[in-house]
């Protein structure tokens, strides 16, 4: 008796090119479920043969680009497979050198927050808070309401060596030389990128920039004309919304946007029976300095004279709760831009706003309260 056995052979040619049209050479052509794979030559070009049993699907990747299945129905199927890039080396930034460059041609390490990732963020109450997934960043959670952000240096009671920025316009407050996010008017809805230089920038920023830089860059109301908006809810009775609008003539030369945005929430408390002690070391009123005749504050004169006080006991716990600690926060900004793109070359830009927020902050020192305007 003799028997044959025949196994069926497929044999499959084609192209690997990138987005552009050019030739992705090294690409891996894997039949997926098997170890049977080739590697595309110089010009992108493979061909592969297998015994695997019609229809199966072959997984095409390289390095630096997402990888793509393709379903073979045929025996002697060609291809011509697009790859996208699945890095951010292509991106371009604007911060490392004040010019627009590729990712990979900075002088600086870089790292780059993309809208998509902005959008699918779970941080809709602060912007910032979606840093502290970036390499080398900090974020110093002062308090439910509070984020200031450090990088590669110390973390001191105020003040921060980072330079953060927003259109190239400095947001750290000026008067605490910190940067508190909620007095900033950020909002996700209008962040196109958020850029992260690492190292001293101080050559193209000025003095004291030893960490690095924060950008974020809004969206223009010319490449991104519409209207958007967006609420939240969380624990701690959080809430808030944000609305962006934007519009933009015919030839693109032209646009302008409006973006408003508010948040409120209950702050990180302090129970009155299992943190009674430290409560107890609060202050209930804060009164102003008598200075004795050689200039020195006399310590005792000025917790003894009635004529002093500036806040009293009401004053700082106005709901007679025991907790001179403010119990909640709130914020609210809004802020118009326009912008003229006379040609590809040109941009000028005119903004103007107003964000005002106020919140506790912990640190060494003990909690404090800050609360301002920024226009």
């Amino acid at each position: 008796m003799i028997a044959t056995l025949a196994f069926a052979q497929s044999t499959i040619t084609g192209t690997v090119l990138d987005e552009d049209g050019n030739p992705v050479p090294g690409a891996n052509i894997v039949v997926q479920g098997t170890t049977e794979g080739v590697a595309a030559d110089f010009d992108g070009n493979f061909t592969i043969t297998t015994s695997e049993p019609i229809p199966f699907d072959l997984e095409i990747s390289s390095v630096g680009f997402g990888s793509k299945v393709v379903n073979i129905t045929s025996s002697d199927q060609s291809l011509e497979i697009s790859l996208a890039s699945g890095t951010k080396l292509d991106e371009m930034v604007v911060t490392a050198s004040r010019r627009p460059e590729r990712v990979q041609d900075s002088p600086a390490s870089v790292s780059v927050l993309s809208a998509e990732e902005i959008t699918n963020s779970p941080y809709v109450q602060d912007p910032a808070a979606g840093l502290q997934n970036i390499p080398g960043v900090k974020i110093q959670q002062q308090s439910a309401n509070s984020i200031n952000i450090e990088m590669r240096a110390g973390d001191g009671v105020f003040g921060t060596s980072t330079f953060v920025m927003l259109d190239y316009r400095y947001i750290v407050t000026p008067s605490a030389g910190s940067f508190f996010s909620y007095q900033t008017g950020l909002s996700n809805l209008d962040i196109q990128q958020v850029e992260v230089v690492r190292g001293p920038a101080g050559a193209l920023y000025g003095p004291n920039v030893t960490s690095g830089v924060v950008h974020f860059l809004s969206k223009s109301p010319i490449d991104y004309p519409g209207t958007t908006a967006e609420t939240w809810a969380g624990t701690q009775s959080n809430f808030g919304g944000a609305f962006r609008h934007a519009e933009a003539n015919s030839d693109g030369t032209f646009g302008w946007k409006l973006n408003v945005r508010y948040n409120r929430g209950d702050e990180f408390g302090l129970s009155s029976s299992a943190e009674a002690d430290q409560l107890g070391d609060l202050a209930t009123e804060i009164r102003e300095p008598i200075l004795s005749p050689d200039g020195v504050v006399d310590e005792a004169a000025s917790f003894r004279s009635p004529d002093n006080i500036i806040l009293d006991q009401h004053d700082m716990d106005p709901d007679g709760d025991g907790n001179p600690l403010l119990n909640e926060y709130e914020q609210y900004s809004a802020n118009l831009h326009m912008e003229f793109r006379p040609n590809d070359d040109t941009t000028g830009k005119i903004a103007a706003g107003m964000a005002n927020g106020y919140g506790l902050f912990f640190n060494s020192q003990g909690p404090g309260v800050t609360q301002g305007y920024d226009y």
